[in-house]
């Protein structure tokens, strides 16, 4: 379970970033968000939002939606991350997320395809979970680091994102 619900918010930041990396310094910004310390709970555990409202649901999309929000995403940084991943040929506002994991909305191919960089699970792992084999492009180490800030405080999911943001920095000079 997510460490600070409050961080979700950077973590689209960090996959924009990542995007315009390369594999070798994703991995880079993994290596550095790995580095940073576990912090103790200050509260209770919270799953993000609508979490509950997957838990109701049976079903691939609810169950995508599911694994998401245990990577501190819920619909509307769904829908921003996805957004990047595709270079925006899949916009879609966050209630059309929320819709897949109410099962009221189909989990395609595609858009499993466009789920799975997030979700740092092996293509035929997903199919045999979901019964639907993903169609998109990998994004080799993006899902490991969103993984990898789910344990960290908002602060330390902004050094992160820094982090990365310096690494295109250097390359753009």
């Amino acid at each position: 379970m997510p460490l600070d619900r409050h961080a979700a918010s950077g973590v689209p930041h960090i996959v924009q970033a990542a995007l315009q990396l390369s594999a070798e310094q994703r991995a880079e910004v993994l290596a550095f968000a790995d580095s940073l310390p576990q912090h103790e709970r200050t509260k209770p555990a919270q799953m993000p939002i609508s979490f509950d409202l997957y838990l109701a649901s049976e079903g691939p999309g609810a169950l995508v939606m599911r694994l998401l929000s245990n990577r501190n995403l819920h619909q509307t940084l769904v829908a921003k991350a996805v957004c990047d991943i595709t270079e925006g040929r899949r916009y879609w506002a966050a209630s059309s997320y929320a819709m897949v994991g109410a099962g009221r909305k189909e989990l395609t191919p595609d858009l499993l395809g466009d789920l799975a960089p997030l979700l740092d699970v092996p293509a035929d792992v997903l199919a045999t979970l979901t019964g639907i084999t993903p169609v998109g492009v990998p994004v080799p180490g993006l899902g490991e680091i969103v993984w990898a800030v789910r344990r960290l405080t908002r602060d330390q999911v902004v050094d992160v994102r820094e982090f990365a943001e310096a690494m295109i920095s250097r390359r753009a000079t």
